[in-house]
């Protein structure tokens, strides 16, 4: 596991908060659609991100 300083705590949880809003604006492209590949895999990253969201908030 990577060891980060605690001072770049608030950094990393917006960035990541960024990064899911964009997320969110892709998957709401495809939105009604069919689950393809794309689809799986936006999805698939909005959970990792939201898994590191809760492992950061928690350090």
């Amino acid at each position: 596991m990577i060891k980060i300083d605690i001072k770049y705590k608030n950094v990393l949880l917006e960035v990541l908060e960024d990064k899911m809003y964009k997320l969110s604006l892709e998957l709401d492209e495809l939105k009604g659609g069919p689950l393809d590949s794309k689809r799986k895999e936006l999805d698939n990253k909005q959970k990792e991100i939201e898994e590191l969201q809760h492992i950061i908030s928690s350090a």
